[in-house]
C-alpha cells in the first residue's frame, strides 16, 4: 500500500471519527428547534420539517439565562486572566532560574495533578466558608486558577526556549523579570495563547466545584443552570436542548477561530 491510498484510508477514518463526534452535537441543536411532538418521534428526525423558536424563547424568558451566561463569563475571564499571569512567573522560576531544590519543590507541586477534585473539594469547601467566598465569582474562579497545569505547560514551554539568549540578556545588564518580560513573553505566544483557550473553556464547562460552590439561582453559572433546567419530575427535552446549545455556542467558537493557536503551542511545547 503506497503513501496516497494510506493518506486516503486515513482521511476516511478521520471523517468518520469526525461525523461520530459531531452527531451528537447535530442532534441537540435540531432538537432545539423542533417541535414537541417530532423530539420523540420513530423513526428519528434528524432534519426537522417546521423550525419553532418555542424552546429557545421559553429558555430566555423563563429562565435567568442571561444571568447565567453573565456569569459564566466573569468566572471564565478571570479564571483566564489570573491563571495566566501567576502561572507566567511561576513557569519562569522553575525553568529559567537557578535556586536549591528547584525540581524536587515542582515533582511535588506537579504531584498535585494526581489528586482528584473530589478528595479536595471537602477541605475546600471549609477554606472557602471561611474566607467567606461560597456563592461568590472569586468562590469559583480562585480554585480553577490554583490548578498546576498551567505552570507545567508554560514550564515546558520555557525549557525549550534557548539559555543562551538570557545570558545575553545578562551581559546587557538585564535582569529576570527584564529577560521575562522582554525575551521569553515575546517567544511565548503560543504557548499562552494555548493556556488561555483552555482555561477559558475549562472554566465555562466546570461543574462540578461549582455545583457545591454556588447555591443562589441567580449565581449560577451556566453549566450549573442547565441542570436546573431538567427540573425534579420531568424533563423539557426541548428547552433543555435549547439551554445547551446556546451555552454551546461560544466554546465552540472560541476553539474554531483559535484552533491553530491551541494545536500550535501543544505540539511546540510538547516536541520542540
Amino acid at each position: 500500500m503506497n503513501v496516497r491510498a494510506v493518506a486516503r484510508v486515513g482521511l476516511v477514518v478521520a471523517t468518520l471519527l469526525a461525523v461520530l463526534w459531531l452527531a451528537p452535537v447535530l442532534w441537540m441543536f435540531a432538537t432545539a428547534v423542533k417541535p414537541t411532538p417530532h423530539i420523540f418521534a420513530l423513526p428519528p428526525v434528524w432534519i426537522p420539517s417546521v423550525v419553532v423558536g418555542d424552546h429557545l424563547s421559553a429558555v430566555l424568558i423563563k429562565w435567568p439565562f442571561t444571568r447565567w451566561v453573565w456569569n459564566s463569563v466573569v468566572v471564565a475571564t478571570c479564571a483566564t486572566v489570573l491563571s495566566t499571569v501567576v502561572s507566567v512567573p511561576a513557569a519562569f522560576a522553575f525553568s529559567r532560574l537557578q535556586w536549591r531544590g528547584r525540581d524536587a519543590v515542582f515533582l511535588v507541586f506537579l504531584s498535585s495533578m494526581l489528586i482528584p477534585l473530589e478528595v479536595n473539594v471537602i477541605p475546600l469547601y471549609f477554606l472557602m466558608n471561611r474566607l467567606h467566598l461560597l456563592n461568590t465569582y472569586p468562590g469559583v474562579f480562585l480554585p480553577i486558577v490554583g490548578m498546576p497545569v498551567g505552570v507545567f505547560l508554560l514550564r515546558q514551554f520555557f525549557l525549550n526556549i534557548p539559555q543562551e539568549l538570557d545570558d545575553a540578556a545578562r551581559v546587557d545588564g538585564a535582569g529576570s523579570w527584564r529577560i521575562l518580560l522582554s525575551v521569553i513573553l515575546p517567544l511565548s505566544g503560543p504557548a499562552l495563547a494555548a493556556l488561555a483557550i483552555y482555561m477559558f473553556v475549562f472554566s465555562w464547562n466546570e461543574f462540578f466545584w461549582s455545583m457545591i460552590a454556588l447555591s443562589s439561582p441567580r449565581m449560577f453559572t451556566l453549566p450549573i443552570g442547565l441542570r436546573a433546567l431538567q427540573g425534579a419530575y420531568d424533563i423539557d427535552y426541548g428547552v433543555l436542548m435549547a439551554g445547551a446549545s446556546l451555552a454551546t455556542v461560544p466554546a465552540v467558537l472560541v476553539f474554531l477561530l483559535l484552533q491553530r493557536h491551541i494545536i500550535r503551542g501543544v505540539t511546540l511545547t510538547a516536541f520542540r
